[in-house]
Formats: C-alpha cells, sequence, structure tokens
C-alpha cells in the first residue's frame, strides 16, 4: 500500500549502553521515547511513498529497500519515518525471519522469544522450539534495563543465516519486553558495537562472523537511506565495503577509550559560526534515532539558528530554514542536511531533531541517524587494517577512519565515507 510520508504518530527510539555495567541483571542498555520529529506536508510537496504492510498481528509499515548488488551486503530497511533501521536475519532450521535493529551501540544481540506473553511480543514475530529443530536454550538469565522498561530472557544458541552467511550463534532470548517496543516493527536488536561492549559474555555476532565465516575483511559498511529520497537503498555490508557508495580519500581519527565507537569531535558550526564547544566528543550509534548532546551544547547550537526556540530538551526551528548545520571531525567540516534535523512541524514551527539531552557524561554526544544519513560508514574491527588511499581530485565524498589498537590486539577501527563533499586539494 501507499501512504503519505511521516504518518506514524510513534516516539523515535535510541538505546545507548550504560558505562560500567558488569555481568548479568545490569543495566547495559537504556531508552527514552521522544516525541516523533520528522515529516513532510500533506500539500502539494507531500511525498508518497510504497510501504507495505509485513504479517504481524500489529500491522506495522515497513520501507524495504531494494536488495542490494553488492557481495555480501543484505538490506537495511526502515519503518518510512526516519526512526529506526533494520535488516531481516532468518534464524533456526526452518529459517524464521526476524527484523533485527542496526546498533552499534553496543554488542548485545537479542529476538523475541515465543515463551514472551508481554504486549510487544504479541505483535511481533518471535522464535522458539517450534520454529526450530536445532535451538538450544539454556537456564541462564540475562536482563536489560531501559529508562521506561526492559528486556529479559535466557541465552540460547542456534544456526543465523543472512546474505551469503550461516553461523552458529548465542543469543538472548527474551521472555519479557517493555512496551516501548509496540511502536517499532523490529524483533529484537542485532549488536554491532566493540566486542568489550557485549554484557551477555557470548562472542558478538562479528566475532562469530570472523572465527566462522573467515572474513576477509572484519569490517562492517553502512548506509541508511532517507525515506524522503525515495532510494530505497538502504544497506548492511559485511566483510568489507560497497565502493559504489562513495569515491573518496582517507583521513585517520582516533577514537576515545570507552569500549565504544566513540570519537573526538572539533567543535560544531551553525552558518559558518563556530559554537565553540571544544572538548567534546560523539558516540556513533545507528540504533539512536536522533542526534543528543547535553542541554548546554544543545542551547549553544540552537542559539545560532534564527527562529529557534526551546522546550525543555527539545527546540523548534523555523520549517523552512536553510541555516546550515555543521560537525567538524579531525578538522575537517560535515554538513547535516536540513532535511534530517528539521523534524515534524509544530504549530508555526518545526520540531528540531538535534535534542538536549545527556545520555552520558557532560562533553559527550551521540551522533545518530539524524548525523548518519548523511554518511557512509564503515566499522572496522580488524587489527592492523590500512587505510585505502584514493585521487582526492575525483572526490565526490569524504573519508574518515578512525582506528586505535586495544589491549587485546582488536583494531576498532570506524571509518566515514561523507556523502557529497567534495573535497579541496
Amino acid at each position: 500500500m501507499s501512504l503519505s510520508l511521516f504518518a506514524s504518530s510513534v516516539s523515535a527510539f535510541y538505546p545507548y549502553p550504560a558505562r560500567n555495567s558488569r555481568g548479568w541483571d545490569v543495566h547495559n542498555k537504556r531508552s527514552v521515547p521522544i516525541t516523533p520529529s520528522s515529516e513532510t506536508t500533506d500539500g502539494a510537496g507531500s511525498i508518497t511513498l510504497d510501504i507495505k504492510k509485513i504479517k504481524r498481528d500489529n500491522d506495522f509499515s515497513v520501507l524495504r529497500s531494494n536488495t542490494p548488488s553488492a557481495p555480501n551486503a543484505i538490506a537495511i530497511d526502515q519503518d518510512g519515518s526516519d526512526y529506526s533501521y533494520f535488516s531481516t536475519l532468518n534464524f533456526g532450521s526452518k529459517g524464521q525471519g526476524m527484523y533485527m535493529l542496526i546498533d552499534t551501540g553496543s554488542a548485545n544481540t537479542w529476538i523475541m522469544g515465543s515463551g514472551c506473553t508481554s504486549t510487544a511480543c504479541q505483535s511481533h514475530n518471535t522464535f522458539g522450539p517450534s520454529d526450530s529443530t536445532t535451538l538450544n536454550t539454556t537456564t541462564q538469565t540475562w536482563q536489560i534495563a531501559y529508562g521506561t522498561g526492559q528486556v529479559a530472557g535466557v541465552l540460547a544458541s542456534d544456526k543465523v543465516t543472512f546474505g551469503e552467511y550461516d553461523i552458529n550463534l548465542t543469543f538472548g532470548l527474551a521472555i519479557q519486553t517493555s512496551n516501548d517496543f509496540n511502536n517499532y516493527p523490529f524483533d529484537g536488536i542485532l549488536g554491532l558495537g566493540p566486542s568489550s561492549s557485549n554484557q551477555l559474555d557470548t562472542p558478538s555476532l562479528m566475532q562469530a562472523l570472523d572465527d566462522q565465516a573467515n572474513l576477509q575483511n572484519n569490517v562492517l559498511g553502512v548506509h541508511l537511506n532517507r525515506a524522503s529520497d525515495g532510494s530505497k537503498d538502504g544497506e548492511l555490508t559485511i566483510g568489507g565495503v560497497d565502493e559504489s557508495k562513495f569515491n573518496g580519500r582517507l583521513n585517520y581519527l582516533s577514537t576515545v577509550q570507552t569500549g565504544s565507537w566513540e570519537i573526538s569531535v572539533d567543535d560544531a558550526f551553525v552558518a559558518g559560526k563556530a559554537c565553540g564547544l571544544k572538548g567534546k566528543s560523539a558516540v556513533v550509534d545507528t540504533g539512536t534515532s536522533y542526534i543528543l548532546m547535553p542541554p548546554n551544547d544543545a542551547q549553544v547550537v540552537h542559539a545560532l539558528i534564527p527562529g529557534s526556540t526551546q522546550n525543555g530538551a527539545s527546540y523548534t526551528v523555523p520549517c523552512d530554514t536553510t541555516t546550515q548545520v555543521q560537525v567538524s571531525l579531525n578538522e575537517v567540516k560535515y554538513s547535516i542536511s536540513p532535511k534530517d534535523y528539521i523534524g515534524k512541524s509544530s504549530g508555526d514551527s518545526c520540531n528540531s531533531n538535534i535534542i538536549g539531552h545527556q545520555a552520558f557524561g557532560a562533553n559527550e554526544w551521540i551522533l545518530g541517524d539524524v548525523f548518519l544519513k548523511n554518511v557512509y560508514t564503515v566499522f572496522d574491527f580488524d587489527k592492523n587494517r590500512i587505510g585505502r588511499q584514493t585521487d582526492p581530485m575525483k572526490a565526490d565524498y569524504e573519508v574518515l577512519i578512525m582506528s586505535r589498537f586495544r589491549n587485546d590486539g582488536w583494531n576498532l577501527g570506524l571509518k566515514f565515507f561523507f556523502l557529497s563533499n567534495t573535497i579541496p586539494v
């Protein structure tokens, strides 16, 4: 079926890992719902998308991406409002398809179990013994806490297939979920963070792939599509990158020592003016819908956007603003499209998708999907990985590689292939 873009009234989603969590029954992920903030008008400029219903008790709408042509790549679908991005992974001997949120915020992977009686589970695909003859469940329990609820269950293991890969994986099988998941199509979370952020005390998906599939390169390439563009080209590439998505040179930027995909931020710029936000860092998180920064930082940014107003942690901006908002990384400025930082209309203005919320420390941000829709990102887990040099004269995209060596010998690198930033020589 077709419907006007951003017709949904769900909240944006952003799980993020709490610090200093260890063992079981720990608060290692949290979710805070935020009022939706993306739409187009219903007038002549409205956009109609091919958004299809999926067969779950609660008819979620899903904007499906085209099947990628790149090797070892799978489609990243979304909810049609740029709030959540997910891929289909097939579990068990019968290949039960599960929508999995693409989450670089942690390495925890879990799915909703058939024994779950929570309301959210009843409206999603679930997985259990009747779905697979090879499922192995344990009595070892786990619990992940969220801001408005929690997910809890037992550990289980089974075969998982996606793209060209077929591996055995240990994952969380949820028997209790909070009602927050009623609003989103995904049936679980696919943890793609560094292995040190996995609180389930099991090999992460990337570790399992590296051990069993002999990855040529232990990397992930992520391209998040913008629903309003109609491109339907969201893509997750495992073990490599889709070079058709970029053309550029490589720069290196180290991650900070937090066990997550966190990088140093030089500053933010609005209309070309520096915000003076020094000493900041940001977690790069595909599971977070918005850009989150501590209230004082968000206030500084919005003060430079003409016509912006504050309402607690939220801000409004003129719906037709073209004010340039940029984030500087490694002395290079990267623009965030107004399509992404301007959200849903609120009276005579529109909500801002840059939120004044302190997720971690007073100097830490989260660069979520509002930022990542503007870039092609490669998360590089390899040790001894060296960036590939390309001809800057031909660059349509700027590329950053962020890498560091951890004590365990793994190189946790992060590459950004920034869209539409021609590189001066």
